[in-house]
């Protein structure tokens, strides 16, 4: 009794660290006390001005990786003109782009644009199912041990797919800043900067859904093993 009241404790901090989660993330969405989201939303601003006053088409990309391999330390910050003086150059790793084309000017990065949205769309999508399906497994499982039953094969089977949707959400989002760096690309060459356009895999979220996929495998096979021992008693 005392073991399942313990088990009952954790996993009411499961559920106040879930939501502890998912507001932190809501705030940083939101960019309250960050500057992220007052950046995008005056760029935003300023945009829909300039298109007010003309028939230019304007978007922006954000962090957009440079290939730094490929260039120097070639932006001036510092130079003293005293004796002995101090020369600071930078290279820069990310840049924020702002492309602004004619009406009459064929957009050339329209589709690529389009399959952005479109991945970057689902991403959010599948991030918001891993809130809701972890909600209804921690929900479960509290009922479970209250009933003082197992990890039901259903629980797992959401785990597994939490695991799955984390790792697609993962090369969704890579995929996203993909196709942003193809598209900026073109629009660069000749000059002094060299987008980076290899695949951006993100390792640590790949990593995140591949260690619940095998959490969610160790609890099937524990499962398994108890069902197999009830049968033998």
């Amino acid at each position: 009794m005392n073991s399942r009241k313990v088990i009952l404790r954790r996993i009411t901090a499961l559920y106040v660290v879930f939501f502890v989660v998912i507001a932190i993330g809501v705030v940083r969405s939101l960019g309250l006390g960050g500057d992220a989201f007052h950046t995008g939303l005056n760029d935003g601003r300023r945009m829909y001005a300039e298109q007010q006053r003309s028939d230019r088409s304007t978007w922006v990309m954000y962090d957009v990786g440079m290939a730094t391999s490929a260039v120097g330390f070639d932006v001036p910050v510092r130079r003293d003109t005293t004796a002995g003086s101090t020369t600071v150059y930078a290279r820069p790793a990310s840049l924020d782009f702002k492309v602004s084309v004619s009406g009459q000017e064929p957009f050339a990065g329209r589709t690529l644009d389009n399959l952005r949205m479109l991945c970057g769309i689902l991403s959010v999508l599948i991030y918001a199912a891993v809130f809701v399906i972890l909600f209804i497994v921690i929900g479960a499982l509290r009922r479970s041990i209250r009933n003082d039953s197992g990890f039901s094969r259903t629980n797992i089977a959401l785990t597994r797919v939490i695991g799955l949707l984390l790792i697609l959400a993962s090369l969704l989002f890579s995929l996203t800043l993909w196709l942003e760096a193809r598209m900026v690309a073109p629009y660069l060459e000749g000059t002094a900067y060299v987008v980076n356009t290899s695949f951006p895999f993100n390792f640590s979220e790949l990593l995140m859904g591949v260690v619940i996929f095998v959490i969610a495998e160790i609890f099937s096979i524990n499962a398994t093993l108890t069902e197999e021992q009830k049968l033998t008693i």
